[in-house]
C-alpha cells in the first residue's frame, strides 16, 4: 500500500505544477447601460480561455438584441446575441498557439442595440 501511495506522488506532484502555471485574470469596464465581465484564463504561453458576461444596467427596458464585439491581444469575439434577462454569459472561446492576454492589457469592447452604440475600455481588476 505505502508502495502505491509513494509511486502517486510523483505523478499527482507533476500535474500540481502544471495546473500551478494558469493565471485567471478577471477585466472589466462600465458604462451608462452596461457592465461587463472579460475572463481570462491563461493556460500557457500561447494558450488560453476567456468566458464574458454582459449585463445591462440602464434605466430603460432590457433591449431585446444587442451586437457586441471584445477586442484584444488574442483576438475578436463577436456576436448577434438575444437577451433573455438583464445579463448574459458567453464562454467557451479558447485558442492555441495565440499571442495571449497582458495583465496590464486594455481590452476593447463596443455593444450596439436599438441604433445606440457605446464602447468600454477592459482593465484587469
Amino acid at each position: 500500500m505505502i508502495k502505491k501511495v509513494l509511486m502517486l506522488f510523483p505523478i499527482l506532484s507533476v500535474f500540481l505544477t502544471a495546473c500551478s502555471d494558469s493565471k485567471l485574470m478577471n477585466f472589466t469596464g462600465k458604462s451608462e447601460n452596461w457592465l461587463l465581465n472579460y475572463q481570462v484564463n491563461v493556460l500557457d504561453e500561447d494558450t488560453e480561455s476567456t468566458n464574458l458576461t454582459i449585463k445591462y444596467i440602464g434605466k430603460n427596458p432590457t433591449p431585446r438584441e444587442i451586437h457586441y464585439v471584445v477586442e484584444g491581444v488574442s483576438g475578436k469575439s463577436e456576436g448577434n446575441v438575444t437577451l433573455d434577462n438583464e445579463d448574459l454569459k458567453i464562454g467557451g472561446h479558447s485558442c492555441s498557439g495565440c499571442a495571449v492576454t497582458q495583465e496590464k492589457e486594455k481590452i476593447k469592447a463596443n455593444i450596439t442595440w436599438n441604433h445606440q452604440s457605446e464602447t468600454l475600455i477592459l482593465k484587469n481588476h
